[in-house]
């Protein structure tokens, strides 16, 4: 891998460029749910949840409920989760939906594909109705490596390749098809969401912040890089660590190379999915806004078939994104209200990343 001791000599200072209200100003959050998260590709869920003929899920995307099911021929279909009578949310959660989608609210039934198949009391109150015209609105519902992504304009699937761009030639050689989740963990954190991404891309932090829960790697030997909108990067252990580290008493993923389970991939898949892979494992926290200072991190582990996640991986887990990264981002919440708060010089290639973030944030927010 390429050193990044000498990469600073002749690089421009970057420049951190969003104000303290992007951080709790509610305003600006509204305009990030409909003009961000609205217009972009966004993680909602993995196959492994949605099998089966019927087999459906949810997810509030920006602003756009949308339920995600699977069709009898075997492909996903998605579709904002509003009845086309009252507006009403049609389902709720995940489960199997049988044949058809039901709203409970006066009983609207539409088919998996979307159409409307049936209206309680039509003859008498909905004789004029034109029931083709009234079908579930659609999204686009794209998939890599077994994780569903959805945006909200129906005809954005041509999109999603340019989108995703070189990013999957940089998160290893797994059997991506082959993984399932074996865990998942919510945690409620009390900070803007964007600062928890800036953090998951700040290089500089890991020599302090996870001085003690990340010494086994080296990173001034690492390589990092931005792709299209994403960032990528990857570390690998210190010679004579590996058997000591949590992720060990795990076995790993089949197919996976020596070199790559010494090696810690943390990528980021613009804007807010968070991604590592570390050989017996890959795992998302995704950082999912839920207002102005509050965010939650949606932690999600997927390895082969029978695989566990002990009690002590989960720990060290834990202790990093939640006890170390999350408390830093609460504090840094909390310091942003300051009338005297103001950044300083950025690190010229540690924090670097950083920049580039807010760059393709304002290209949504204009």
């Amino acid at each position: 891998m390429t050193s990044l001791l000498d990469r600073a000599d002749s690089a421009e200072r970057p420049v951190y460029r969003l104000p303290p209200e992007a951080y709790y100003d509610p305003a600006w959050y509204e305009r990030e749910r409909r003009e961000l998260f609205g217009r972009t590709w966004n993680l909602v869920g993995h196959v492994s949840e949605c099998m089966q003929p019927g087999d459906y899920f949810t997810a509030l995307v920006g602003t756009e409920p949308v339920v995600v099911v699977r069709q009898n021929d075997g492909t996903l279909r998605g579709f904002l989760n509003l009845c086309r009578h009252r507006g009403m949310v049609i389902a709720c959660g995940s489960g199997n939906c049988g044949e058809s989608l039901r709203c409970g609210y006066h009983g609207w039934e539409f088919a998996l594909d979307g159409a409307l198949e049936r209206v309680p009391q039509r003859k008498t109150q909905f004789p004029d109705i034109d029931a083709g015209a009234l079908g579930l609105f659609d999204v686009s519902v794209q998939v890599w490596g077994g994780f569903i992504f959805v945006h909200p304009d129906p005809a954005a699937e041509a999109t999603f390749t340019a989108w995703l761009g070189d990013l999957p030639e940089h998160c290893g050689d797994y059997p991506w098809d082959d993984i399932v989740e074996i865990a998942r963990t919510r945690v409620p954190l009390r900070c803007n969401w964007k600062l928890y991404i800036e953090n998951h891309i700040d290089w500089l932090h890991l020599w302090y912040l996870h001085q003690d829960s990340l010494k086994m790697y080296e990173h001034h030997e690492a390589s990092y890089a931005t792709s299209g909108r994403h960032w990528y990067s990857a570390e690998v252990l210190r010679v004579g660590e590996g058997s000591q580290t949590p992720r060990s008493v795990m076995q790993p993923i089949p197919g996976v190379s020596e070199d790559e389970l010494r090696t810690l991939r943390a990528n980021l898949m613009f804007p807010n999915v968070p991604m590592a892979t570390m050989g017996t494992m890959v795992q998302t926290y995704q950082v999912v806004p839920t207002g102005p200072e509050t965010c939650e991190l949606d932690i999600r582990n997927y390895g082969a078939p029978g695989a566990v996640v002990s009690e002590e991986m989960r720990a060290q887990g834990l202790l990093i994104l939640r006890d170390e990264d999350g408390v830093a981002c609460e504090q840094m919440q909390m310091a942003i209200h300051s009338a005297r708060f103001e950044v300083g010089p950025l690190a010229i290639e540690h924090e670097r990343p950083i920049a580039d973030f807010h760059a393709n944030l304002l290209t949504y927010l204009g």
